[in-house]
């Protein structure tokens, strides 16, 4: 079987790659108790470092990072998303369409011919109730509208 010769500078990277790996294994078992509250989502660091500091200096804070994060909040770079509203469009409520073609007047009760139908007052056309009936118009209303059917000649 034949020796593998490394060069220099693959020699000096596996040194370099050995004291970084033995410092990754020293500093995690000296902090192995932080690793694994960071990990397994506890903050008990914030916890400790809560109870440990002194209360002069809780109380004690930068004027101008008082300022700045009473104007910005906590991070002056962090934009909310926004949120966009949809515009509800209203729907058009579609009138129905009616054609005056004749009006008998008469005292005692008139009759109009509306859309190829006989009414007089009182009778209802596509939710809308005729109210009054003249020689020369119809007036129909559903409570909210009303409708004015002039005759044409």
């Amino acid at each position: 079987m034949e020796k593998i010769q490394l060069t220099k500078s693959q020699k000096i990277l596996f040194i370099i790659l050995g004291v970084v790996l033995a410092y990754a294994v020293f500093d995690f078992m000296s902090h192995k108790d932080t690793y694994l509250s960071y990990y397994s989502g506890e903050s008990q660091e914030d916890q400790t470092q809560a109870q440990t500091m002194p209360a002069a200096k809780k109380q004690k804070t930068d004027p101008l990072q008082a300022d700045l994060f009473s104007k910005w909040g906590s991070d002056p770079f962090f934009r909310a998303p926004e949120v966009k509203i949809r515009k509800k469009h209203r729907r058009r409520k579609i009138r129905p369409h009616f054609k005056l073609k004749a009006v008998s007047y008469r005292s005692d009760g008139s009759v109009a011919l509306i859309n190829d139908r006989i009414v007089k007052v009182g009778d209802v056309l596509s939710g809308y109730r005729v109210l009054k009936i003249e020689p020369k118009k119809v007036i129909l209303g559903n409570g909210k509208h009303r409708i004015v059917l002039k005759l044409t000649n």
